[in-house]
């Protein structure tokens, strides 16, 4: 082979890396991006459950099943979405109303919540999806003190 296509083969070898990368994180990234749709969503409907219920809202959810009283009329939440509503003490005397997401673990695993919402500084530094340093998972908050119903 000549020297210019050698060239040639490396550039083109390089270019097919960098494409390799930029998919492969895009595809890491995929997961995040669509729970962040889904916290959204799921804020509506929880908004709609507090316009709906005196202006507070479910209580705390069991594993990545829907909150307590939170139907399908208001969210046909899946399970497979692995998003946990965690309802807490804040530390302040109420409740923070956030979601744990869980989804990069395989879907027949048992779930475990990892507790990341109960953090006062990530609730309030990574509390709309954000990279959470040193965490595979992700938060998304929705009130720092929030009022909730009793458990129907």
């Amino acid at each position: 082979m000549a020297s210019w296509e050698w060239v040639l083969l490396l550039v083109l070898m390089a270019f097919i890396s960098v494409l390799a990368v930029v998919q492969t994180t895009r595809s890491r990234e995929a997961p995040f991006k669509q729970f962040a749709v889904r916290a959204a969503r799921i804020g509506q409907a929880l908004e709609a459950y507090a316009r709906d219920h005196g202006g507070c809202y479910p209580p705390d959810g069991i594993d990545n099943q829907a909150p307590p009283g939170l139907s399908p009329q208001y969210i046909d939440w899946q399970e497979d979405w692995n998003v946990d509503y965690e309802v807490h003490p804040n530390g302040q005397g109420g409740y923070f109303a956030a979601l744990e997401y869980l989804g990069r673990y395989k879907k027949n695993r048992e779930y475990h919540a990892l507790g990341l919402t109960q953090n006062p500084v990530y609730r309030q530094k990574y509390g709309r999806a954000q990279r959470i340093p040193g965490q595979l998972t992700r938060i998304w908050v929705f009130h720092e003190s929030a009022p909730i119903c009793p458990t129907p």
